[in-house]
């Protein structure tokens, strides 16, 4: 997450199990299986489990998070799986991802105040390789209150038109807001209104 944040989510993860858990997002799994062998990108990827999962499916893996103890704990993640993941110690704002291109990006609860959020994801529109794909899953502006997860601002929360506004130029096979049951470790818990969204360009 960006900058200031980055203690805030060390003190998050600074304990032996994992916050979201070891297993990657449902979403993000059954897309990540659909997609062909590339490189990709995963921003704000926290503990890895997203990333580690991609890497054992093949796929060359970058990760991008600004917590130190986050990336410690994915690297010993993909260790134990066998696996070998890249993960950027930095601010997703310093942009560095952005000036690379890739086959596939992720945003997994990727949550930022709206004066960047969507600047990110423009950014990751236009670093897309021809037939790129985003795979992203968010919480709703319709989850706001309730306690199975998500940041408690609405502002930073997402909506669809909105999404597909700020991606523009992505044919989205899916963007939906839905109802789903989160069981990740302690930190999604419950009934939760995310948006599921994949969609590609060129």
């Amino acid at each position: 997450m960006p900058g200031k944040h980055a203690n805030n989510w060390d003190n998050r993860y600074d304990e032996d199990r994992f916050f979201y858990g070891e297993a990657p997002n449902d979403f993000v799994a059954r897309e990540l299986h659909n997609l062909p062998t590339g490189r990709g990108l995963f921003l704000a990827e926290g503990e890895g489990r997203n990333a580690a999962f991609a890497a054992g499916l093949g796929h060359d893996v970058v990760a991008v998070d600004n917590s130190k103890i986050g990336r410690r704990k994915a690297l010993e993640l993909a260790s134990r799986a066998g696996v070998q993941i890249e993960y950027r110690c930095e601010d997703i704002i310093d942009w560095r991802w952005a000036d690379e291109k890739w086959d596939f990006v992720v945003l997994c609860f990727a949550h930022m105040g709206p004066d960047v959020m969507g600047e990110v994801h423009r950014r990751v529109v236009k670093c897309l390789r021809p037939a790129g794909k985003v795979i992203l899953v968010s919480f709703a502006k319709s989850q706001f209150g309730r306690k199975s997860g998500g940041p408690p601002r609405l502002e930073w929360l997402h909506d669809v038109e909105i999404l597909r506004e700020e991606y523009a130029g992505v044919r989205w096979e899916r963007l939906v807001e839905v109802e789903v049951e989160l069981r990740e470790s302690i930190g999604h818990v419950g009934d939760a209104m995310v948006v599921e969204g994949v969609g590609g360009v060129g």
